[in-house]
């Protein structure tokens, strides 16, 4: 009886993913910030930190707003095509307490690391020496961060293609990390690693640092692509699916 009230549970929480919108749009989603961290990481400054920020914050705000529109436009898809066919309970739409919750988990996930590794480089620079490797490890660290959601929400929902997601995404955050450490990492000058990050460098000194700036958001940019398409492969197949069992809305026979 336990199992059958579980299974019941997880079919009830996957309803929402059903038709392959929100994968279709979440991939598309990705592969938009994948081109903004490319476009941006190309784009050399003067200053190492003004411009991190720079990127982090535009990043930032392009989530929350895409985020937002992707929403409204999943809803409009289900209200149209996914509901007449397969039924919802239908309960509120966004409101301001689900707006601040959004931003406030926006800030908690997104900026607040940001901002904290950037406190961690200005007031400890002997945390810079670890600066060299970071297109290696932070991919890394967000695939593994990626592929455990993406599993435990696949266990959670009960589907299948959600933790063969999870383990394509972590395999493509190492594959990301393996190809920055084979490279090789740039030599950071004594110099650079005590300079006022805010302030402009010399040449030889900022050109390092520049590098590996632009080499880590090429980085991430890749794995964001990597993952962007999985989901629009996984949301693409469960659409053709839905499609196929459910070809025409439901009509009650009279």
């Amino acid at each position: 009886m336990d199992k059958q009230i579980e299974t019941a549970m997880k079919r009830g929480r996957a309803y929402w993913f059903a038709d392959g919108f929100t994968e279709l749009l979440g991939g598309i989603f990705l592969i938009l910030i994948s081109s903004i961290i490319f476009l941006r990481g190309i784009a050399g400054h003067a200053a190492f930190l003004p411009q991190f920020t720079s990127i982090a914050v535009d990043i930032g705000i392009v989530k929350l707003a895409a985020f937002l529109a992707i929403l409204m436009v999943i809803w409009w898809l289900k209200d149209r095509f996914t509901y007449p066919r397969t039924g919802v309970v239908q309960g509120k739409r966004i409101m301001p307490g689900v707006i601040l919750t959004l931003i406030r988990n926006v800030f908690l996930v997104v900026i607040l690391p940001v901002l904290g590794l950037l406190a961690a480089f200005v007031f400890l620079p002997s945390l810079r020496s670890i600066l060299a490797s970071i297109p290696a490890w932070l991919p890394i660290l967000v695939g593994v961060m990626w592929g455990v959601l993406f599993y435990v929400s696949g266990e959670w929902m009960g589907l299948r293609r959600f933790r063969i997601m999870g383990g394509l995404t972590l395999l493509a955050g190492l594959a990301v990390g393996l190809w920055q450490a084979l490279i090789g990492f740039p030599n950071l000058a004594a110099e650079a690693l005590q300079a006022d990050w805010l302030q402009p460098m010399p040449e030889a000194l900022r050109a390092p640092l520049d590098e590996i700036l632009s080499r880590l958001f090429v980085g991430m940019s890749v794995l964001c692509t990597a993952t962007g398409v999985f989901l629009i492969i996984a949301g693409l197949l469960t659409f053709l699916h839905y499609r196929r069992e459910n070809p025409a809305p439901y009509r009650e026979e009279l």
